[in-house]
């Protein structure tokens, strides 16, 4: 279903947030997809970017059929507000493009035209999320660039944990000192999450100028293979199941946060920094 975006902007600057992983296979889409659903669920408006443009698959998860996508915004057969599609709970989706190998990695001009038309339709919303591509490619850079906050979803197996931190460390290397939220997912139980996260932490304390902090876990439960199987959000298929149950009080805690510690400058401040530095090499 198409969204009609008449709604006028929030006080509060919209909070943007990617979603990055050092691997695929570590549910990454999912924890996006499921936290903004939960967002929205609680009275916050959200907006979700597929930033994975060559292998999109938001909208298969969340069971809903794209009328257009970030290919044709970019073409300038459409318009952002054009392509967005109504999700699960209210969230808003853009819909990226899947085999499309001319999209592997954006233009200069490709990230202004569409930072820009992302900036212009986020600003009417409390939540951007950035769902970006697994991996360590230009594009994920850039796009985790794009955020003011990131969350790296870790699984506790170690090929996950040591991909994890070759992308904090290339952030790091990215973006200088910065905080990063780990989302511990697939976890067969609290003690496993929080031993994988004290791996992380230490190895990043030791080495890396930043910092990170454990926001959840999430444990592995059969309902989201079932959901995902059936394309239907895990939250709105399985409202109590164990996992939904974690991402709401992740997407709690992160409102809280927010709630607290307001962001300084808004949203537009931020992008027009990046797009300033894309745009003259900076």
């Amino acid at each position: 279903m198409k969204v009609e975006v008449t709604r006028t902007a929030p006080k509060s600057p919209c909070r943007v947030i990617s979603f990055t992983s050092g691997k695929g296979g570590v549910g990454k889409s999912n924890c996006a997809l499921n936290l903004g659903a939960a967002l929205s669920d609680s009275g916050r408006s959200v907006l979700i970017l597929d930033a994975d443009l060559s292998l999109a698959n938001l909208d298969i998860l969340a069971g809903v059929t794209p009328h257009g996508t970030i290919a044709d915004v970019l073409s300038g057969d459409k318009s952002l507000e054009e392509i967005l599609i109504a999700g699960p709970l209210g969230v808003s989706i853009i819909p990226s493009t899947s085999g499309v190998s001319q999209l592997t990695e954006l233009t200069t001009d490709q990230r202004l035209t569409l930072l820009s038309a992302v900036e212009r339709v986020a600003s009417r919303f409390d939540y951007l999320i950035i769902d970006t591509p697994a991996g360590i490619a230009a594009d994920v850079l850039f796009f985790n660039s794009a955020a003011r906050e990131i969350i790296c979803v870790v699984t506790p197996e170690p090929t996950s944990l040591t991909d994890s931190y070759a992308m904090l460390k290339l952030l790091s290397a990215r973006s200088g000192d910065r905080r990063v939220g780990i989302l511990l997912n697939q976890c067969t139980s609290e003690r496993e999450g929080e031993r994988a996260f004290s791996r992380l932490s230490n190895a990043v304390q030791r080495y890396l100028p930043m910092t990170v902090s454990n926001i959840g876990i999430v444990p592995r439960d059969d309902s989201v293979l079932d959901a995902v199987r059936a394309q239907v959000a895990v939250i709105e298929r399985y409202p109590t199941c164990p996992a939904s149950i974690a991402w709401r009080l992740i997407a709690r805690k992160l409102d809280d946060q927010f709630i607290n510690q307001r962001v300084k400058g808004g949203m537009e401040l931020f992008f027009g920094q990046l797009l300033s530095e894309e745009r003259y090499g900076s």
